[in-house]
């Protein structure tokens, strides 16, 4: 199938479960949805890429369905609006949990190949 298709397909689930998931309450002013499909995402990337996944599951996982998936525009927009709201506790927390917890997603995913390997 062609990359494009594939990464089409993809794309529409992952952006029907980041959607799902934007609906979740946000806690202590961190928009939790964000940030969980931002770590989770960054889990399931660093799995793909770290798997060596082919071609056709490359396009269709990692670049289509978790490129759709986790939202960094979305993140960006919402820590702005903390910004006009002069709330800087909840930026720093905010940008915290989405920029370390998304690093330790990555380090999650790489740890458990290597130990699945």
């Amino acid at each position: 199938m062609e990359p494009f298709i594939l990464v089409g397909i993809g794309g529409a689930l992952g952006s029907i479960l980041r959607f799902e998931l934007s609906k979740l309450q946000p806690v202590r002013g961190i928009p939790a949805g964000t940030a969980l499909v931002n770590i989770l995402g960054s889990f399931a990337f660093s799995l793909v890429v770290f798997a060596a996944l082919p071609g056709g599951l490359y396009h269709l996982i990692g670049i289509g369905l978790l490129g759709g998936f986790t939202t960094f525009s979305t993140f960006c927009f919402e820590t702005f609006r903390m910004l006009e709201d002069h709330d800087y506790h909840t930026v720093i927390t905010n940008t915290l949990i989405n920029v370390a917890g998304s690093l330790a997603g990555v380090y999650g995913g790489w740890l458990l190949i290597l130990w699945l390997m």
